[in-house]
């Protein structure tokens, strides 16, 4: 074991740690820690994660499993210097990442942890990342990032009451130093911190500045969004730390005769509360054979009943480990690698993925929506790992969807456009009684539409109400990854894809390695 003394003892690098050993001996600071729940019992702690960084900059994940803690717990705090060793290297290449690392520490019972001196040099534990390079995404999106800015404007916060559950989300403008904007939106406990603190400040006229550590970029309306995590992230709201009263000192030296126009606050500390059925009534509600009458991206609200499964193309797939993209199966060079990705070439560090074509019926046709790993997961309450012991056969439980009527809200994608593909992507979709009653409402005026003197039908509806949503939060990953190849209890079921891309924790998922064999896969009856 390495002495008291760091300066007599070498520590590897964090930037040159990987899973070709164990022996890895690491001086690092606690730069974050906090302890995720499980989402559905959030009581119940799952892990102690942190974010390290060495005293060249380089940061990386570590978590301590839960039997785990009270052996480590007491060892680690916010800024302490920590000299470990022994401990197991996991894949960090996943859709999320909190840090750009491409391994993760995991802590065993014989990891060796020891106390150390601080560090000579000061070591920027923070990774900003500009607003013009955020709206150009100018960066890898998987990795999470600290955001800093002020608010200039903010929405009433939306309440969402869901089956006696409630969830929080904030929108919001915040912008830089040079007056470029950017959209965020903070969902749960840090919507009600801002929404909290405006209420508590509307008199004042001081800026609001915000300072939200582990962030991540999604995309809303086609356009780039900032969010919180779902674990892990810190908001600050003019709090007296260095970069937030560095910030203000800059926008008190700005000359205020040229920037007052586009410093100027409209911040809203009202609240909302949202029915469950307002999300799909954002979108036009369309019978399945009005879908090819669009010929721009658009999100539609469809009542539907699952009929059926497509499986030409299986109900499983594999993504590159490296950029999440899909990749096939190589056939023509073994040598070079079992798959092949269009970003990376050939490759064998891949991770399988659900994905189900179902066929789906209402009394005008029927179409093929495509349904991912979020929302089967939940629909037949089997989690991935199962799902993928089961890949050389179809599950039985996938029966379970047959002859249920949804409400889905879809997605027609330049890729469904631009290559005439007839799969539609769910984003969401519920089988809820209410949501179903009250669209079926809407979409019973939709169908009574009249006729103009020249022809044209005019829709009842889009005349009361023309301002429709024509897309909603989706991740720029998950469209990525996502995207098709061109060759082809009594509790209601309530599947929201767009939380999980706004609040999310790091990924765990399994490595399929060279030897992966693909099996034929077998027709449902």
């Amino acid at each position: 074991m390495a002495s008291n003394n760091a300066d007599q003892v070498v520590f590897d690098k964090v930037a040159e740690i990987n899973a070709s050993k164990e022996s890895w001996n690491i001086r690092v600071k606690v730069v974050m820690l906090w302890k995720p729940t499980y989402v559905n019992n959030p009581n119940m702690v799952t892990s102690l994660d942190m974010i390290l960084i060495d005293q060249e900059g380089s940061r990386i994940q570590a978590t301590i499993k839960k039997n785990l803690i009270p052996v480590f717990e007491s060892l680690f705090d916010e800024g302490a210097v920590r000299e470990i060793s022994n401990f197991a290297m996991a894949s960090n290449q996943s859709e999320y990442m909190l840090v750009p690392h491409k391994h993760k520490i995991n802590f065993y019972k014989t990891t060796k942890v020891r106390v150390s001196n601080d560090f000579v040099d000061t070591v920027d534990p923070y990774h900003f990342i500009s607003f013009p390079d955020l709206l150009a995404r100018n960066f890898d999106t998987r990795v999470a990032f600290d955001f800093l800015g002020e608010v200039v404007s903010s929405d009433p916060m939306r309440v969402i009451v869901e089956y006696g559950r409630e969830k929080r989300l904030m929108n919001l403008v915040a912008q830089d130093l040079s007056g470029t904007r950017i959209a965020v939106a903070l969902w749960g406990s840090f919507a009600m911190k801002l929404n909290t603190y405006i209420s508590q400040h509307n008199n004042d006229t001081a800026p609001v500045i915000i300072l939200l550590r582990l962030a991540k970029l999604k995309i809303w309306g086609g356009q780039p969004q900032v969010g919180n995590c779902l674990f892990g992230s810190r908001l600050h709201i003019n709090d007296d730390m260095p970069q937030i009263l560095e910030f203000k000192s800059k926008i008190n030296a700005l000359d205020t005769n040229v920037e007052s126009s586009s410093r100027t606050s409209q911040l809203n500390s009202d609240t909302v509360v949202a029915n469950p059925e307002d999300y799909y009534l954002r979108f036009q509600i369309k019978n399945i054979d009005e879908i090819p009458d669009f010929n721009e991206e658009v999100g539609l609200t469809i009542i539907a009943t699952i009929i059926g499964f497509d499986m030409d193309d299986g109900w499983y797939s594999f993504y590159c480990r490296d950029c999440s993209k899909k990749v096939t199966k190589n056939h023509d060079d073994v040598d070079a690698g079992p798959f092949h990705c269009d970003g990376c070439g050939f490759v064998s560090d891949v991770f399988g993925k659900i994905r189900i074509v179902v066929r789906v019926q209402d009394e005008s046709g029927s179409s093929s929506f495509v349904l991912f790993e979020r929302h089967v997961k939940d629909l037949i309450h089997r989690g991935n790992q199962w799902l993928m012991d089961k890949i050389a056969k179809i599950p039985d439980e996938f029966k379970i969807l047959l002859n249920k009527k949804f409400v889905f809200k879809v997605q027609i994608s330049m890729f469904n456009l631009q290559n005439n593909y007839r799969a539609y992507t769910v984003h969401k979709l519920t089988d809820d009684e209410r949501v179903l009653d009250e669209v079926t409402k809407r979409s019973s005026n939709h169908q009574h539409d009249h006729i103009n003197d020249n022809g044209t039908p005019v829709n009842k509806l889009n005349k009361e109400n023309t301002n429709y949503v024509h897309d909603d939060n989706l991740d720029v990953v998950d469209l990525e990854a996502v995207t098709p190849s061109s060759s082809t209890g009594k509790r209601p079921i309530e599947i929201d894809a767009n939380n999980e891309s706004l609040e999310w924790s790091s990924s765990k998922t399994s490595v399929v390695r060279d030897t992966l064999k693909i099996p034929k896969l077998e027709k449902l009856d």
